[in-house]
């Protein structure tokens, strides 16, 4: 099999993981349940990622490094960084408040029990393929002028996060709030960037 057709089986086997992940719940997900779905042999899934977290870790991982792409590109597209930051929240809340996203943070809290191999994923996806991403923002936003940042960027864009998240993500894995329309993206979006103008934006 060349390397592209197993990228392609690859997506799509992780795909049906995902699919009975939403169906079944984290515990009751299994390599064989997965390889029945995707029609792949049970002795393949267990060559290409050894064991079930391991699967669902590349999940995370792939969809991180889609993030960071996509967010690349949209505040490259922004001609100033307050444009950037008025705009990255809408970006970052369709990816992070989906279905897919809940399902997976929701087995992620069950793995924490068992192995944490997906918090931890979940967790270094968040720090280096989008924090690091809003330090730089902030620092930006410093450098021209727009920002006061007496505490440094990643003190701003952890306060951001803070304000455009809040307990959002926790509270979606345990089943009380749905995922957000497009209408609450585009407020909370909206709250967060006002807030951390009146924080930050220098005056005089």
């Amino acid at each position: 099999m060349s390397d592209e057709k197993q990228l392609q089986r690859r997506r799509q086997i992780e795909a049906a993981a995902l699919d009975l992940l939403a169906e079944k719940g984290y515990r009751s997900t299994s390599m064989l349940q997965i390889a029945k779905r995707a029609s792949a042999s049970n002795q393949t899934l267990y060559a290409w990622y050894g064991n079930k977290q391991a699967l669902f870790k590349e999940i995370i991982e792939v969809n991180g490094r889609a993030v960071r792409q996509f967010l690349e590109s949209a505040l490259q597209e922004q001609s100033d960084p307050i444009s950037a930051l008025q705009s990255l929240g809408i970006h970052l809340l369709r990816f992070t408040s989906d279905d897919k996203a809940i399902i997976m943070n929701r087995a992620a809290i069950i793995d924490a029990t068992e192995t944490c191999i997906l918090s931890e994923a979940i967790d270094k996806i968040g720090r280096e393929e989008v924090f690091s991403m809003i330090c730089a923002l902030m620092r930006d936003l410093e450098d021209r002028g727009h920002f006061e940042l007496d505490q440094g960027p990643e003190d701003a864009a952890g306060t951001y996060i803070s304000l455009l998240f809040g307990e959002m993500q926790m509270r979606q894995a345990l089943g009380a709030m749905p995922a957000l329309s497009e209408e609450d993206i585009k407020a909370r979006s909206t709250r967060a960037f006002e807030l951390t103008c009146r924080l930050y934006a220098r005056t005089g």
